[in-house]
């Protein structure tokens, strides 16, 4: 085990929600989070996993860092509710998200925290996804927009936020946890509301996170997650945002209107897949 490396005060805690990923990714992603420049943080994986294979890879994981903690219940907690608890038990006064199965660039916290520290205006910042397919290779870099105008404009169409390569300032944020009645696009409806509390988001313009793309990624974002979109955007309309809020909700109606298959085409064009 890794001595000397746990703090009783993290600065940054690391919340990853963990189902039953092949032990090999989940051994991939904690390690890039391990392998950071930036030390002083805390890992907690809330693990739903019913696959002894992957229970014991975190566990083994655990054994070797002090800085990982492992968040079990005697019922399965669901992936929102997951990241909810993981929320309750963090200590850290930043909170990074990160999933199981993809892999974090080596400088990733150090430069974001560098940016928060001279940025001390942005409550939430992130940054682009390297979409890399399930062998690790890299296939393609989805880009988002920085701030300004075209961060806001962003939001008509898609989350301007890349969910897996948050930092968040959670103490000056009110109401700072997940809805849990979605269990899909809750990323999109906790930027919103945040939004609509005076949150300031600012990405970098660089990857921070290799995305893995496992499968049909337009055949998983059906109907549900329109459905689910949909709630989050009339859920959180502002009157104050209404220059983007109002077409927001059109095009997210426009949305459950377009054939399957070409959803399906047009994500595989993004990822090169």
């Amino acid at each position: 085990m890794e001595k000397g490396t746990e703090s009783k005060n993290p600065l940054i805690s690391v919340i990853m929600a963990t189902f039953n990923e092949p032990p090999a990714f989940v051994r991939e992603a904690v390690g890039s989070i391990l392998a950071q420049t930036y030390r002083n943080f805390e890992l907690l994986i809330l693990d739903d996993s019913t696959s002894a294979e992957t229970r014991r890879e975190i566990d083994a994981l655990a054994q070797e860092d002090t800085r990982v903690r492992v968040i079990r219940k005697g019922e399965k907690m669901g992936f929102v509710p997951a990241l909810n608890e993981g929320l309750r038990q963090a200590r850290g006064e930043l909170i990074a998200r990160m999933d199981g199965d993809d892999r974090s660039e080596p400088d990733r916290f150090e430069k974001q925290l560098d940016f928060l520290r001279s940025h001390p205006d942005i409550d939430i910042t992130g940054g682009f996804l390297n979409l890399m397919n399930e062998n690790g290779k890299i296939m393609s870099q989805r880009r988002y927009p920085v701030k300004g105008f075209r961060f806001s404009f962003y939001w008509i169409f898609r989350c301007p936020v890349a969910h897996p390569t948050v930092m968040i300032r959670r103490r000056r944020l009110p109401d700072f946890r997940y809805d849990e009645s979605f269990h899909k696009a809750e990323d999109l409806e906790l930027w919103l509301r945040l939004r609509n509390h005076g949150a300031r988001f600012e990405n970098l313009p660089e990857p921070l996170v290799n995305y893995r793309v496992v499968g049909d990624l337009g055949a998983k974002r059906g109907k549900s997650q329109l459905t689910h979109i949909w709630k989050a955007r009339s859920k959180n309309f502002s009157w104050s945002h209404a220059l983007f809020d109002i077409p927001s909700l059109f095009a997210s109606l426009s949305y459950f209107f377009i054939p399957q298959h070409l959803i399906s085409r047009f994500y595989k064009r993004e990822n090169r897949q």
